[in-house]
């Protein structure tokens, strides 16, 4: 008897081979974020996207490998716009703390409840590897963006950052799970930016007088 799958095994993503698959795959991850209801059917994506059922489904078997790929996307992009964030000239730090939290809070393109799918429908297993390297490679962007400020940083400035990462990441996951207790996106920013500073407890630390290079 042939072993079962088990459904937590990350399938693989979409692989396109050729120009027009590429543009399939585009298509229906810009239809399914355009539509943003978890409720819609394969067959709504696949006409918003002008494709085919069966040219959707040979890249993305079912919905929810779509919205896996959606979710390891945004996860890339999160790292993409955090090192614009730490890129701006003369940002201090409490400006950065703010800047990383709002862009965790605020992910343009992306319905609140479709993020709330994300949470819910997606195995974590789908996404883990993306995820992994992505936020592994924003706490080290951050430790690394922080170390440079500071003109003798704390021995334990990884830890302090990656407690402050993990709690903000959860705040904001548990807003989108139950948003009918989280507050007003620009109330949990504020709350997350103290958090932050808090967690990171850098007062005292001296900072450089001038940003590096």
């Amino acid at each position: 008897m042939a072993k079962s799958r088990d459904p937590l095994a990350p399938p693989p993503g979409p692989s396109p081979s050729r120009r027009d698959s590429s543009a399939i795959v585009e298509a229906v991850v810009a239809a399914a974020l355009a539509i943003g209801d978890p409720q819609t059917s394969v067959n709504t994506i696949a006409a918003r996207a002008g494709v085919g059922v069966a040219s959707l489904y040979r890249y993305f078997p079912s919905k929810t490998t779509i919205y896996a790929e959606i979710s390891r996307r945004l996860q890339r992009d999160f790292l993409r716009r955090l090192r614009e964030v730490l890129a701006t000239p003369g940002l201090t730090v409490p400006e950065a703390v703010r800047a990383c939290c709002a862009l965790a809070v605020d992910v343009p393109g992306v319905s609140r409840d479709l993020r709330r799918s994300l949470n819910l429908a997606v195995p974590l297993s789908w996404s883990e590897e993306t995820a992994n390297a992505a936020f592994s490679a924003s706490v080290a962007e951050i430790v690394a963006w922080l170390g440079a400020r500071l003109v003798s940083p704390p021995a334990d400035l990884q830890e302090r950052v990656f407690v402050a990462f993990a709690a903000a990441r959860g705040l904001v996951m548990m807003s989108r799970l139950l948003p009918d207790l989280a507050p007003t996106d620009d109330v949990l920013v504020d709350r997350m930016v103290r958090g932050t500073l808090a967690y990171l407890d850098l007062g005292a630390f001296a900072l450089t007088t001038s940003a590096p290079p």
